[in-house]
């Protein structure tokens, strides 16, 4: 089970981490003195750019699309659910016994306060995905289909329409709402913490927009 977490967070991550490299990016060029600057070296930059977004519509794609025999956010939700004894009280204190060597000493006390989720826990926080990421699964996996993962639009007036449609913000709140999820099963799992429904924002995301700040010097 801990792999599948970890499999959800690195999805979630790297495409939250491309997103707001690419806004601030975005911000870049909306300057003109960091316009001047980017002129300064501009073939990296639009390498830099379409990198970005390749992936960003990649990683939506991977994360929504509900394709057979593929990793998804659903998928992951029916995974939690078919192993719901994984997130056992029992479950937990073998695998903190088993990982500390003076767990004797602590492991009462940890267990007095534990939360063993359920079913419902799993669903209602497959249901904070869905209400934030209601086009997700519409004209944003379609971008990635056919513009970033197999070139089916190649003009760039049919890809400028359809790209006049996305939204930096949708993108954002479905994504966040993916990263909360992670945070909530990996607490449950690790923990014993019981699941908040609220979303919050990432907490790395000025460390990405610094990185691309010293990126452009």
């Amino acid at each position: 089970m801990r792999e599948h977490i970890d499999n959800l967070r690195k999805e979630a991550e790297t495409t939250l981490r491309v997103l707001y490299a690419l806004m601030q990016f975005r911000h870049f060029i909306c300057k003109q003195e960091t316009v001047d600057k980017i002129n300064e070296n501009v073939h990296f930059w639009l390498i830099y750019e379409r990198s970005l977004r390749t992936n960003l519509f990649v990683g939506i794609r991977r994360l929504y699309e509900g394709k057979s025999g593929t990793f998804n956010f659903q998928k992951f939700i029916k995974l939690c659910i078919d192993n719901i004894d994984k997130f056992s009280e029992k479950s937990l204190r073998t695998r903190k016994v088993s990982g500390s060597s003076n767990a004797s000493e602590w492991i009462d006390n940890f267990m007095v306060d534990v939360y063993e989720p359920k079913e419902e826990d799993f669903k209602k926080l497959s249901r904070v995905v869905r209400n934030n990421s209601k086009k997700m699964k519409g004209i944003y996996t379609e971008v990635a289909s056919k513009i970033f993962a197999h070139a089916i639009h190649m003009d760039k007036v049919s890809i400028s329409n359809i790209m006049d449609q996305l939204d930096f913000d949708e993108m954002e709140v479905a994504l966040t709402s993916i990263w909360h999820v992670y945070e909530q099963v990996w607490q449950m799992y690790e923990n014993g913490i019981q699941p908040k429904f609220d979303v919050g924002t990432y907490p790395y995301q000025q460390e990405v927009i610094d990185s691309v700040i010293k990126q452009l010097g």
